[in-house]
């Protein structure tokens, strides 16, 4: 009988350990494999750092298409309220030479509602946005945060996607959906998951561990599955 009792302990403790729930926005940096339709097709990184006075978000993609590479670096800039300071997109294309890259910058720098935004056509565009806006840094986190990542709960907010709309935020929603047990690279994980649907244009759905990481997105577009997959 007290072997008993000791063994659901033991599976009650077990259970809330694999069950437990960011407590702080995480910091650090994480490298990924890319998958698409389930064969390896590039890789990623992603970090998030913080100052007295910022949190800067960076994701840098590199995708292989054939001969062909593309590497997206993307850095948000924003206050520890999250207020929007900057956001840098830098798009290369290069085939295996070398030769011939092409390259798409953007930038856009915010004083409250004004971006002052430069593109490969525009050049210290001078715009008023109209209703409050974000950045996608670490605003919907810490709001998850607030709810202790509670299941069902939907977040709106309006971010800034200039590679969308130059002139008006875009409408997202995150949404908390619980633990789910899902496998990565042939390992069971108990992870929650977070489904982020943005307006006209697709949905994510990412799964975070207790420390808040990342460890697998998921996007599905148009014929094919992309996946993030967290390496070790």
């Amino acid at each position: 009988m007290k072997f008993r009792s000791f063994l659901s302990i033991l599976i009650l403790i077990s259970a809330v350990s694999c069950s437990s729930k960011p407590v702080k926005i995480p910091e650090g940096t994480w490298n990924y494999d890319l998958l698409v339709n389930g064969a390896q097709a590039g890789r990623a990184v992603f970090s998030n750092t913080s100052s007295d006075k910022y949190f800067i978000t960076k994701s840098e993609m590199y995708l292989n298409m054939g001969s062909i590479e593309n590497k997206s670096v993307q850095i948000v800039t924003e206050t520890k309220d999250f207020k929007p300071v900057k956001l840098e997109v830098f798009n290369t294309v290069t085939n295996e030479s070398g030769k011939g890259a092409q390259e798409i910058n953007t930038t856009a720098v915010f004083k409250g509602n004004e971006v002052t935004l430069n593109t490969w056509d525009l050049k210290d565009k001078k715009i008023i946005i109209q209703k409050p806006f974000i950045l996608d840094g670490n605003f919907f986190f810490n709001e998850l945060l607030k709810i202790n990542f509670k299941t069902g709960i939907i977040i709106k907010a309006h971010i800034y996607e200039p590679s969308v709309e130059i002139e008006k935020p875009i409408l997202v929603l995150v949404e908390s959906k619980g633990f789910e047990q899902i496998n990565i690279r042939n390992k069971s994980m108990n992870l929650l998951h977070i489904k982020q649907r943005i307006e006209k244009l697709k949905s994510v759905d990412m799964y975070i561990n207790e420390e808040g990481v990342i460890e697998k997105i998921v996007l599905k577009y148009l014929n094919s599955i992309f996946e993030l997959e967290r390496v070790e």
